[in-house]
């Protein structure tokens, strides 16, 4: 796998890559980078996952100006880092807001400070990246995110993902379920004109 060739859809499932296609990467912000910092500094032990709403630019047709910063952290916890954080980010940071505080009080580069769902995957480089799997199903399935993006987008950024990036069919799918949002994901899905690998057949 590692030279290109030979990618994974699944658990032990693989297929022959495709030259058009290529791992799913995503260049973070400083801001994000030293969120990162902070939280592996003060909880070394933390699962958490760091999402930026720019990371939809490569995908939307119409591009998003201003970032937001969502970091979810493990059940229980989101208290704690973000009374560690609020300080260093005065007026710039919201604890599980609903949607009506979070557009409310949205200003550039504000971090959201939410509960990650159990399942997330782990990013390659850093564990707390954010998959390309676990934004396909947090679009469809967290109420923050569908209030940011059109629904108009949303085929496209399906299209795009599954025609320039190689998917993991498996953790999408395991991740989709633990969300209850399956049915939502192979809505999306079904309207590209993309195959999936073998294992899409067997999750309709």
């Amino acid at each position: 796998m590692e030279n290109g060739d030979i990618y994974r859809v699944g658990r032990n499932s693989y297929h022959i890559a495709e030259d058009s296609k290529r791992n799913y990467s995503y260049q973070y912000s400083e801001l994000s980078l030293d969120l990162a910092k902070k939280i592996e500094e003060q909880y070394p032990e933390l699962d958490f996952r760091i999402f930026e709403l720019v990371q939809l630019n490569e995908f939307v047709n119409h591009q998003i100006a201003h970032n937001v910063i969502f970091a979810s952290v493990e059940s229980g916890l989101g208290t704690y880092v973000f009374d560690s954080l609020k300080e260093q980010y005065t007026g710039k940071i919201l604890l599980n807001p609903s949607v009506e505080t979070f557009h409310q009080y949205w200003s550039d580069d504000m971090i959201i400070i939410k509960k990650l769902i159990s399942e997330s995957p782990k990013g390659e480089r850093a564990v707390w990246e954010t998959k390309l799997e676990k934004m396909l199903v947090d679009l469809v399935a967290d109420k923050l995110l569908l209030s940011c993006v059109s629904r108009g987008e949303y085929d496209n950024i399906f299209h795009q993902a599954f025609q320039d990036f190689y998917i993991d069919e498996s953790k999408l799918f395991r991740y989709a379920s633990r969300r209850n949002a399956k049915s939502k994901v192979l809505l999306h899905i079904d309207k590209t004109d993309l195959r999936m690998g073998s294992q899409y057949a067997d999750k309709k």
